[in-house]
C-alpha cells in the first residue's frame, strides 16, 4: 500500500501550488487583450492572464512553439485566474503550453470545454493541458451532452488536472481519433484527480475517459493512463472504455468508483499495477471487464470489490460470433496474471453478458455465445478473511481458460480447483504502513 500513498499524496501536492508565475511575459486583462496577444505569439513567447474573473471568454490559442521554445498561455497566480460564463478553450499548433486555469461557474458554448483543435483540420501536437480546474461546468440543460476535454492530434499531455462534478451526458475525457492527423498518438493522461461525477441516468455516455468509438476501435491510439485518481466516478458501469488498439492503463486508484476498466472495443490493452477500492457494501464498485483480443491484466489489486456479472472484479464477457464493430468481439488471447484480490466476492466471472437463453426471441446476431478462448490466468492471490464458495463463476462454460499456478486462502471453504490450477494456501495480510 506504499505504491498508493504515494500516489494520493502527488495528486494532494500538485494541486497545493499557490506561487506567482515567475517568469517574464505578457501580462493581459481583458478579452481584448488577450485575443491580441495570441494573433501576435511566436515561439517561446508566455501569455499570462491577470488573476481575476474572465467571463464570457472564448479563448482560440493557435501557435508553433518548439520543443525547446513552446508557447505558455498561463494564469498570473494558479487556481486564481477564473474562467466563467458562457466560455471554452481550444488549441491548435505545436508545442503549446496552458497552465493554472479554473473553469467555473458557467458552461461551454461548443461541444467542449478544452479542445486540442479549432476545426478538424488544425489540431495540436506536442501539446499540454496542466495543473488546470474544470469544476461543475455543467449545461443548463442536463440532458444536452458535451465533453470536458477532447484530445485530437499527437503527442499531448493532460496532467496535474482536478476535473470533477459532470452531471450531463457524455464522457468526461474522450481521445478522438478521427483523421490520420490523430491515430497512434500517444496521448498522456497523467497525475490527475478525476473527481466526483454523480450517476448520469439512461445508460451510457457517462464515462470519465472514453478511448475512440467503435468505429475507430480497429486503429491504433498508443493512449496512456497513469497515475490518475479517480475518486466517486459514478457516471456509468465504465469509468474508463478503450475503444482503440494498444492503450496502457498503469498505477491508477480507483476509489470507490461505480464502474468498471472496460476493453469495451479495441485490442491489445495494458492494465497493470492499478488500485481498485471498494467498501464491502455497494456492489456498483467495479474492477476490470474484458471484451476482445489480445489483452495484459497484469499486478492490480482490488479490495473489498463484491460487484456481480459486469461490475465483478475480473468480468470476461461472452462474445458475438462474427460480431460487428458496434457490439461484443470474443475475449482471446488475454493474460490475466500476479493480481491480487483481498476481501473481494466471487472475484472471477467468466461468460459474463451471455443471453443464450434468450435465442429463441433474440435476433441470431444479438446472442453472445463466444466463450473466452486462449485465455490465461496465473499466479495470482485471492485472500478472504470470510470464505467464499465461488471464488470463480461460470456464466458459461469457462473450458477456453487455463488456470495455472493461483493460490487463494479462503478460510477452509472448499471451492473447485480447476485442475490444480487455484490451490489452497494459509496466507497472512498485514498492513505495510
Amino acid at each position: 500500500m506504499n505504491k498508493l500513498f504515494s500516489l494520493l499524496l502527488v495528486v494532494v501536492l500538485c494541486f497545493s501550488c499557490n506561487g506567482k508565475v515567475e517568469d517574464s511575459g505578457t501580462l493581459v486583462s481583458t478579452n481584448k487583450e488577450l485575443y491580441e496577444a495570441i494573433k501576435n505569439v511566436k515561439a517561446g513567447d508566455n501569455i499570462v492572464l491577470a488573476n481575476g474573473v474572465w467571463e464570457d471568454v472564448e479563448i482560440k490559442f493557435v501557435g508553433e512553439g518548439t520543443e525547446n521554445a513552446p508557447i505558455t498561455l498561463k494564469a498570473e497566480t494558479p487556481g486564481q485566474v477564473f474562467v466563467e460564463g458562457v466560455s471554452n478553450l481550444e488549441i491548435a499548433g505545436n508545442y503549446l503550453v496552458v497552465e493554472g486555469l479554473f473553469f467555473r461557474n458557467g458552461y461551454t458554448p461548443t461541444s467542449n470545454v478544452i479542445a486540442f483543435r479549432t476545426s478538424e483540420e488544425k489540431v495540436a501536437n506536442y501539446s499540454r493541458v496542466t495543473n488546470c480546474v474544470i469544476l461543475d461546468y455543467n449545461q443548463k440543460q442536463r440532458d444536452k451532452d458535451d465533453l470536458w476535454i477532447q484530445l485530437f492530434g499527437k503527442h499531448n499531455k493532460v496532467d496535474h488536472c482536478y476535473i470533477a462534478g459532470k452531471t450531463n451526458g457524455g464522457p468526461t475525457l474522450r481521445v478522438d481519433l478521427k483523421g490520420n492527423q490523430s491515430i497512434r498518438n500517444y496521448h498522456q493522461i497523467v497525475n490527475n484527480h478525476f473527481g466526483p461525477r454523480p450517476r448520469k441516468g439512461g445508460g451510457a455516455r457517462g464515462e470519465s475517459i472514453q478511448l475512440g468509438s467503435s468505429f475507430t476501435s480497429m486503429s491504433p491510439s498508443n493512449t496512456t493512463i497513469a497515475n490518475n485518481l479517480f475518486e466517486e466516478c459514478n457516471g456509468e458501469v465504465e469509468v474508463i472504455s478503450s475503444k482503440t488498439n494498444f492503450n496502457e492503463i498503469r498505477n491508477n486508484v480507483f476509489y470507490k468508483s461505480e464502474g468498471s476498466v472496460v476493453t469495451r472495443h479495441g485490442n491489445y490493452a495494458v492494465i497493470d499495477g492499478n488500485y481498485f477500492i471498494g467498501d464491502g457494501v455497494n456492489k456498483n464498485y467495479g474492477g476490470i471487464r474484458l471484451v476482445n483480443t489480445g489483452h495484459w491484466v497484469i499486478n492490480n489489486y482490488f479490495y473489498n470489490i463484491i460487484g456481480e456479472n459486469f461490475r465483478s472484479p475480473l468480468a470476461v464477457m461472452n462474445g458475438i460470433p462474427k460480431s460487428p464493430l458496434n457490439r461484443y468481439n470474443q475475449v482471446t488471447d488475454v493474460v490475466v496474471a500476479y493480481n491480487t484480490y483481498v476481501n473481494c466476492k466471487s472475484p472471477w466471472q467468466f461468460g459474463v453478458g451471455t443471453n443464450i437463453a434468450q435465442s429463441d426471441v433474440l435476433p441470431k446476431s444479438e446472442i453472445r455465445s463466444a466463450r473466452p478462448i486462449r485465455t490465461v490466468v496465473a499466479n495470482n492471490v485471492i485472500y478472504n478473511t470470510e470464505g467464499d464458495l465461488l471464488p470463480v463463476v461460470e456464466h458459461d462454460k469457462a473450458d477456453g481458460v487455463l488456470f495455472k499456478s493461483n493460490i487463494i486462502n479462503n478460510s477452509d471453504v472448499e471451492f473447485k480447483d480447476y485442475n490444480g490450477g487455484l490451490q489452497n494456501a494459509k496466507l497472512e495480510l498485514k498492513k505495510s504502513f
